[in-house]
């Protein structure tokens, strides 16, 4: 063999490895993701709410984005401690990355291609986000009753069961608290993987109640807008 031709079959045989990996890790998951939907197995059941208007928001933080609905009178969403909360935020990541804020490159590798546990961040408000919260961009619609109760059953949907088997069964026991939360952290059901991230998360509960269109190919928080049905871009008030 020339010593022309040893290079290029080496060469050759890097670039087959190269492709079996980045399909592994880039192109399979999606595709099993999409065969294969991940989702609960059991539905939890609230109470409908009363009959009247009440508000969604959905804040975008940065690189990942939350739901924040107005808690309807005798619904106890809040996170542990203050579960009869007037607003509560729901959002929901990668456990390392997002509630252990462990950023170090493997964990980063990890929490993008590899089905990875999650989380679901629950928090508290007691004024309309645009008084007191800060994020990127907010944006704001009102929701029936109907739309309301579809759309905290998606969300609430998304924590773990104490007892997973059983219809009705309360959440999870919540982590204990994070520095640099006010809310607190629970086990989530479904893996976090770059293709089902946090943002697409955000659509799909939305999409579920008729609030916003398909969650397939959200990744990034910027997306999550121009997916959104109803919803007007709202200006927080100026602290004083």
């Amino acid at each position: 063999m020339s010593r022309v031709a040893r290079p290029l079959r080496n060469w050759r045989s890097w670039r087959r490895a190269l492709l079996i990996v980045f399909a592994a890790i880039v192109v399979l998951p999606p595709v099993f993701s999409e065969l294969l939907p991940d989702r609960p197995t059991v539905t939890v059941a609230l109470p409908a709410p009363p009959t009247g208007e009440y508000r969604v928001y959905v804040a975008n933080w940065g690189y990942h984005t939350s739901v924040i609905v107005e808690q309807p009178p005798g619904l106890r969403l809040g996170p542990t401690g203050r579960e009869a909360a007037r607003f509560v935020e729901f959002a929901w990541g990668n456990r390392r990355f997002y509630m252990e804020s462990d950023y170090r490159p493997h964990s980063l590798l990890a929490a993008l291609f590899l089905p990875t546990a999650a989380v679901t961040y629950v928090a508290a408000w007691d004024s309309p986000p645009e008084e007191i919260a800060r994020p990127r961009t907010l944006h704001l619609r009102t929701v029936t009753a109907a739309e309301l109760h579809a759309l905290i059953t998606a969300l609430e949907s998304s924590i773990d069961r104490a007892d997973p088997g059983t219809p009705g069964s309360d959440r999870a026991k919540a982590f204990a608290s994070v520095a640099g939360y006010v809310g607190r952290f629970y086990p989530a059901f479904g893996r976090y993987l770059w293709w089902d991230d946090c943002n697409r998360w955000t659509v799909e509960r939305l999409d579920s109640a008729g609030l916003a269109r398909s969650g397939r190919g959200v990744i990034l928080s910027g997306q999550v807008a121009g997916r959104l049905i109803g919803f007007r871009r709202v200006t927080p008030i100026p602290a004083a």
